[in-house]
């Protein structure tokens, strides 16, 4: 489910591993980042207790920075709530936050009206996000290493282009139609990239086509910006190498000597 949109590996590419949160939720289910905290920090804990390591990867930093460090949640809402920004477009939010607090706008996914929303809220009652994250620079919970791979801005950006190029070729829209007619359109991950601007076309009784995919790269690259710009900020810690099997090789090195 959702296999093409969020590029996850394959089956067959996790055989054999021990792995957590891959295919335990369906879209209709509202999993905030506040419930992958409580459930991450639990699996970290009986991995803690059984002596053994583990690897949390990819995905969105703000889930990781929650997960490993003391987090702080502003009056976090459990269940869906009306707010006065259900009225405004996507637009109209993301040109009010801006003019309010630009250093909320550029540390956001302002594409996700739920996170867009969310801001505004805080905004209105006295909280700016760089707040909210300048309380969260504590030490990791855990006895743990960060590790990224540092590449080329214009490079990353043509691997994005390709990567939604063949995601696309792989049945992303006809995924993303079975989804569309199978889930409530109002499920919190038809609000990422990708899922958005697709479901933005069949709204209108249009079908995706080659504008919906540059819009979709227009909108990852300015996401990997953001992203980029999170990092720099929130986890000065980090080690970054020049690949993936950099980063492999030294963890087995590093993981080899420590069980010597």
């Amino acid at each position: 489910m959702m296999q093409v949109g969020t590029d996850k590996p394959s089956r067959e590419e996790v055989e054999g591993l021990d792995y957590s949160f891959y295919d335990e939720f369906t879209p209709n289910q509202d999993i905030s980042v506040l419930d992958f905290q409580k459930e991450g920090r639990a699996k970290i804990e009986e991995c803690e207790k059984k002596g053994k390591d583990l690897l949390v990867v990819g995905g969105t930093f703000l889930y990781v920075k929650a997960l490993l460090f003391p987090y702080y949640f502003p009056k976090e809402e459990k269940v869906p709530h009306k707010s006065k920004y259900d009225s405004y477009s996507l637009e109209e939010m993301q040109e009010e936050l801006k003019k309010r607090s630009p250093e909320t706008y550029s540390l956001i996914d302002t594409k996700n009206p739920r996170r867009v929303i969310r801001a505004l809220e805080q905004l209105d009652d006295g909280t700016k996000r760089e707040e909210i994250l300048s309380q969260n620079n504590g030490k990791p919970l855990y006895p743990c290493k960060f590790y990224g791979i540092q590449i080329d801005k214009d490079e990353g950006n043509k691997k994005i282009d390709d990567r939604i190029d063949s995601m696309v070729k792989g049945g992303l829209f006809e995924e993303a139609k079975k989804l569309y007619l199978a889930y409530p359109i109002s499920s919190r991950p038809f609000s990422t990239i990708g899922y958005q601007e697709i479901f933005a076309c069949y709204k209108e009784g249009e079908e995706p086509d080659e504008t919906t995919v540059a819009l979709i790269k227009t909108h990852t690259h300015q996401y990997a910006k953001k992203q980029r710009t999170f990092l720099r900020h929130q986890f000065a810690d980090l080690l970054t190498l020049g690949s993936k099997e950099e980063i492999r090789s030294l963890l087995e090195k590093e993981l080899s000597e420590k069980r010597e």
